[in-house]
């Protein structure tokens, strides 16, 4: 094993153990969503611990973007902080998450607006405000359950807005170090607060886990696995140890038994149940960015469902939920009409990846330039 070199992304080579990473992350989410309501044209529920697959893999996704994100700051913080380098951050950010997510929410609003079999469009021009600016659950729960996979690319958005510009601010005023750890502690500590200040009352799936003022936290966590990584902290210098750690963190969490463990209920498990589950994830982060040897089909499939896995991500669920309206499974039976759910999201998103986003990509300034 060794360390990534310089590359593209401003620059990280492209890491095998990364797209495992990122994969990994996709599945679980696929696996909770498609599962649910394949299962459901059974008439059946899918069971827990493949439901909860979902919250898992946003985590992973999460704990992901703070390490990349990280590293790249990092960088930009050894070799100096400027307006134009935070400009360039930005832009290279926004061309790579905004675009598609623009597309998807035209498209949708085409074909398949809110509600539109109850209050047709008018419920589109109600609630395409909030998406378009992207403040659909700013600091409050979902305007409705429309594109609801966007609450999680919010998270992202603002996280990297806000982050990125209090870090540069500091760094200007009081140095890199300082700035970036006054920075973190804010990001780790100021939305478990605000979790912990939420009554009990509160839903947890609509206002805990996805309002964005509340989930700051997980990606924080991958930035700071990234600072250890990028200044080879002693700890990081056992990146399998840590593996272990953190997957056994995983796999008891996901078992259901790790919270009795730590005797964590009620409040406090809503509260910090997250920062459990990213703290797991973080661990694993620098093992993953390791040069592993890999078997080259492994390596070939990781990165092929790592490519795409955003859009993916952005339009399977919608996608499901169209054919599950329009009777798909009845027409095909259900096996088949799972088999052409999964081709026909995969099949979108590589002419998405081909045909759209990787043209952007190229045209994206270099951070470095």
């Amino acid at each position: 094993m060794g360390r990534p070199g310089v590359g593209a992304e401003g620059g990280i080579d492209r890491s095998v153990g990364l797209d495992i990473v990122r994969s990994l992350a996709i599945l679980f989410v696929l696996m909770s969503h498609f599962g649910t309501y394949f299962a459901s044209w059974y008439g059946a529920s899918l069971p827990l611990r493949f439901a909860v697959g979902g919250f898992f893999g946003v985590e992973l996704f999460f704990v992901l973007s703070g390490f990349l994100i990280g590293r790249l700051l990092i960088n930009i913080l050894d070799t100096g902080v400027s307006r134009r380098a935070w400009l360039v951050f930005m832009t290279r950010r926004w061309m790579r998450t905004l675009p598609l997510y623009f597309v998807c929410l035209a498209i949708l609003a085409l074909l398949w607006p809110p509600e539109f079999w109850v209050a047709g469009h008018a419920a589109l021009w109600r609630d395409l405000p909030w998406f378009i600016t992207l403040t659909q659950n700013l600091a409050w729960p979902m305007v409705g359950g429309w594109f609801g996979v966007s609450w999680s690319l919010t998270v992202e958005e603002w996280f990297y807005l806000s982050f990125s510009g209090l870090l540069f601010l500091g760094a200007f005023r009081a140095g890199g170090r300082l700035a970036f750890w006054g920075t973190v502690v804010l990001f780790l500590v100021a939305p478990a607060w605000l979790r912990w200040s939420l009554p009990d009352s509160v839903n947890w799936d609509e206002v805990t886990s996805k309002v964005v003022i509340y989930r700051l936290d997980a990606i924080a966590f991958g930035v700071v696995a990234a600072w250890m990584y990028a200044r080879k902290v002693k700890m990081v210098q056992y990146p399998r140890a840590l593996l272990v750690v953190g997957l056994m963190i995983i796999v008891l969490f996901w078992g259901g038994w790790l919270m009795d463990l730590l005797h964590m209920r009620g409040h406090v498990r809503a509260t910090f149940m997250f920062d459990v589950a990213s703290l797991g994830f973080a661990l694993c982060m620098p093992a993953a960015a390791m040069r592993w040897q890999s078997p080259q089909w492994l390596a070939g499939v990781a990165t092929a469902l790592s490519q795409r896995s955003y859009a993916l991500y952005l339009i399977h669920l919608s996608l499901v939920e169209i054919l599950t309206f329009y009777r798909l499974p009845v027409r095909l039976g259900n096996a088949g009409a799972a088999i052409a759910t999964v081709a026909i999201a995969y099949g979108l998103a590589d002419l998405s990846f081909r045909f759209f986003e990787s043209p952007l990509l190229r045209l994206r300034p270099s951070q470095n330039g």
